[in-house]
């Protein structure tokens, strides 16, 4: 599986992202032309050193100004590629979307996104990636600066609201550095694109590029680092384990308890018949989640008899998977692909199975057995 792998170092915006990708291999001159769209540009390509580590870096030379309203307009008449064009209208609407969320209003305006420089930097890395081939994308947890930082509207949090909010579900690590070092529109690319994983485990690293930020932040490489490379098809990463032993408690308050877990984030939750001392049969509730378990702490106090908890820090290695959908003779169905080491495997979607069962007024076995063979039928066509 040929994959790309994104590390922050330190900071990630979208020039940073599209300069790596040039340092990786990327063709300046296929760059410039697909980003012709946008009248008045050019795109200047250089290099620096942070931290004695030289980098690319690119900017923009814009002699024409380009309005926010005109983003989509130009993308859909451009010649992009449909994915191309796909892709980054639902990066720029997911930008305005969470904009007009902080602002509270229906008038948008960019401000600290520099107009037309935001555009190019979305569709320029889109582009770049396109032209690589890979199968998958990856990243390590961004990075987030502390403290305050000034903008045009008075001293901000480093971690910018509308950064914040487009990294809701992204893993995020702080660094003790009063500086905005995760931009919206890195954050925006790199949440709509790649999968967060810690640790992966490559077979064969290909090439690695880096791209430089535009500040020179005194003892931190300001890089962001890509890698292309192979990997076999699962991740390591780590997770915390909490346990309890229960023989108090009525069946029936579970439900509830695992639906406030996994509203709090838990990755699973499962209970194991177990006896306890006295030779009473009693319940081992376990439970896995990422970080810090102090939001489970305050579910299970709450909604559980246990008066303690065993807590370990565990690695879990996760097969690479994603959802692709199936065009079925009775509608859309999800389907799980599950990849490893150049093979695949896929589940279909239960729920999915299900509805159509009781719509058909058959079993679900049936139906999962018709549609299994009419996927299989189509694997090798969709080139899943």
């Amino acid at each position: 599986m040929k994959i790309l792998y994104f590390d922050p170092i330190v900071g990630l915006s979208g020039d940073m992202m599209l300069a790596a990708l040039i340092d990786l291999g990327v063709r300046k001159d296929l760059l410039q032309k697909s980003l012709g769209f946008v009248p008045g540009t050019e795109m200047k390509v250089g290099r620096t050193n942070r931290q004695g580590v030289s980098a690319r870096t690119v900017k923009f030379n814009i002699t024409k100004p380009t309005k926010e309203k005109h983003f989509i307009p130009l993308i859909r008449k451009s010649k992009l590629s449909t994915k191309v064009k796909s892709q980054a209208i639902k990066i720029i609407e997911k930008i305005f979307a969470v904009e007009r969320k902080v602002h509270r209003t229906k008038h948008l305006h960019l401000h600290e996104l520099a107009d037309a420089d935001t555009l190019l930097d979305i569709v320029g890395v889109l582009v770049a990636i396109d032209s690589l081939a890979i199968d998958r994308i990856f990243a390590k947890p961004v990075t987030a600066g502390r403290g305050f930082v000034k903008t045009v509207e008075g001293n901000m949090p480093a971690f910018n609201f509308a950064t914040a909010e487009l990294l809701k579900e992204f893993p995020v690590h702080f660094l003790p550095i009063p500086a905005e070092l995760t931009t919206p529109t890195g954050a925006a690319i790199l949440s709509s694109i790649a999968t967060p994983a810690e640790n992966i485990i490559m077979s064969r690293i290909e090439s690695v590029g880096l791209g430089a930020g535009s500040m020179n932040i005194k003892g931190y490489p300001n890089l962001l680092r890509v890698f292309l490379g192979e990997s076999h098809g699962y991740l390591t990463d780590e997770c915390t384990v909490i346990e309890t032993n229960i023989d108090d408690m009525n069946p029936q308050d579970y439900e509830p308890l695992f639906e406030n877990l996994y509203a709090a984030g838990a990755l699973d939750v499962f209970l194991t018949s177990t006896i306890m001392k006295r030779s009473r049969p009693g319940i081992l509730l376990t439970i896995l989640c990422r970080g810090q378990p102090g939001k489970m702490i305050d579910v299970l106090f709450e909604h559980t008899t246990s008066i303690g908890f065993r807590i370990r820090t565990t690695q879990r290695l996760t097969f690479s998977r994603r959802i692709v959908k199936f065009k079925s003779p009775y509608g859309s169905v999800s389907v799980k692909l599950i990849e490893y080491d150049g093979k695949k495997k896929f589940s279909l979607e239960y729920k999915d199975l299900k509805r159509i069962a009781q719509k058909q007024g058959r079993s679900v076995n049936d139906v999962r057995n018709e549609l299994m063979q009419l996927f299989r039928n189509n694997l090798v066509k969709r080139n899943v």
